[in-house]
């Protein structure tokens, strides 16, 4: 499966606004059911989203933003995102691997009753708060159904009262900590947060050329107009493909031969470098 590049939020508000999302160039759409949605609509959403992905099945993935774990709504929310099928469920406020675990078995209760135990559904912990970010690592490594994080930087900014910049410096920290404890808990890149500023294409662009460098693979966007910025960042252009190709080829003749340390292009090739210019190639495909 070719790599998600890109995650386009849209509210459960109505059918017209779902499908114009599944439409779009967007990697995989989520059907917002939390912040987007007001309390009084918030069992009209559910039942819109469920009813809709039931009717016309999706060409892409796509996740349930439930509501979090403090609120009534979760439990049917995750059950939404069962029965129609949805791909994964993205989990706003995670803030503990204990309350994690407690998702991830309900989702698992919750597959087995539909049918759908072998399915490889996702739980994606949305870490948008001070104690998310500070216990990443443990939310990371709280189930084999949370296979990567995601960044909500909005909501973090608040939580620690601090003013979000063009040039981002208040970020860094929480990046870096949402990166490194992904590596340490052999879960896959993050995801990188909404940038809100729609009028303002090459903000978005520096922005997600930031993430990028953090670590971060793919970003959130909450319109299909940021979809171009943020594929031209995270896809690799052909000289860097080009490059990969050529360290894959010459390594692996080289295990062939025996040796596992190789210079290509006047640079060192190791297993580490191997294993990153391997993993680039897979982006050959989209």
């Amino acid at each position: 499966m070719a790599p998600k590049r890109s995650y386009l939020f849209v509210p459960a508000v109505s059918e017209k606004i779902m499908g114009k999302a599944l439409s779009s160039a967007a990697d995989s759409v989520i059907f917002d059911l939390e912040d987007a949605v007001a309390i009084n609509e918030k069992e009209i959403a559910r039942e819109r989203a469920k009813n809709y992905l039931l009717n016309y099945p999706a060409e892409k993935d796509v996740y349930i933003r439930i509501n979090d774990f403090t609120t009534v709504y979760w439990r049917k929310d995750i059950e939404c995102a069962v029965e129609s099928g949805a791909k994964g469920i993205i989990v706003p406020k995670a803030e503990s691997g204990s309350n994690m675990k407690v998702i991830c078995q309900t989702v698992l209760e919750l597959l087995e009753r539909a049918g759908r135990k072998g399915d490889h559904f996702e739980v994606l912990p949305l870490i948008e708060t001070a104690s998310g970010v500070h216990f990443a690592y443990e939310i990371a490594n709280s189930h084999s159904l949370v296979p990567r994080l995601v960044f909500g930087s909005i909501d973090y900014s608040l939580d620690i009262d601090c003013e979000l910049t063009d040039g981002g410096e208040e970020l860094y920290f929480a990046r870096s900590q949402i990166v490194n404890a992904s590596r340490a808990a052999g879960v896959g890149s993050p995801v990188d947060a909404v940038y809100p500023d729609l009028s303002n294409e090459e903000g978005l662009y520096r922005e997600a050329v930031r993430a990028r460098i953090s670590g971060f693979k793919s970003k959130l966007s909450i319109h299909p107009k940021q979809i171009n910025a943020i594929h031209q960042v995270f896809t690799p252009d052909e000289k860097a493909l080009k490059e990969a190709r050529e360290i894959v080829e010459a390594f692996e003749e080289a295990e062939l031969n025996g040796s596992a340390s190789i210079s290509v292009r006047n640079k060192l090739v190791d297993y580490p470098v191997y294993k990153k210019a391997k993993g680039l190639l897979n982006y050959s495909c989209l």
